[in-house]
């Protein structure tokens, strides 16, 4: 379930279900997104680029944004896809996925074809420790 958190510039939107746990977003900009604190994410604390720029570095895309302040908000020129060392795939760029149960239009995303996932097809980084 996508939750929102919004400011007079942003809008940040986060998908539980798709985080890796990379960290970009904490060690990014600690102020705006702290696990310690409830929300974890407060837009209100750092102004929209600065948020947009850490948000782009979520490799999962778990972390998106909508700029309200008029900036442009996450585009693409091209598709890139790096396989990882588990196998996963990190895509990045404008696609549609289309797992046969949904279609989605993503920009980023780290995708797996491991049945042993809870989420398929996305990447759940605990594959990787169970082995």
């Amino acid at each position: 379930m996508k939750k929102t958190y919004t400011s007079d510039e942003i809008e940040v939107y986060f998908e539980p279900k798709r985080c890796i746990h990379a960290a970009e977003c904490v060690n990014g900009l600690p102020e705006v997104f702290d696990t310690e604190k409830r929300p974890w994410i407060d837009p209100e604390k750092s102004d929209a680029q600065t948020i947009a720029e850490i948000v782009e570095r979520c490799p999962s895309g778990a972390l998106t944004y909508h700029r309200l302040d008029g900036g442009e908000d996450e585009t693409h020129d091209e598709t890139t896809i790096t396989v990882g060392e588990d196998g996963e795939l990190y895509v990045e760029g404008n696609f549609t996925l289309n797992d046969g149960n949904q279609e989605v239009k993503l920009n980023r995303a780290v995708l797996t074809n491991s049945k042993d996932t809870d989420n398929p097809p996305f990447y759940d980084k605990s594959l990787s420790e169970r082995k």
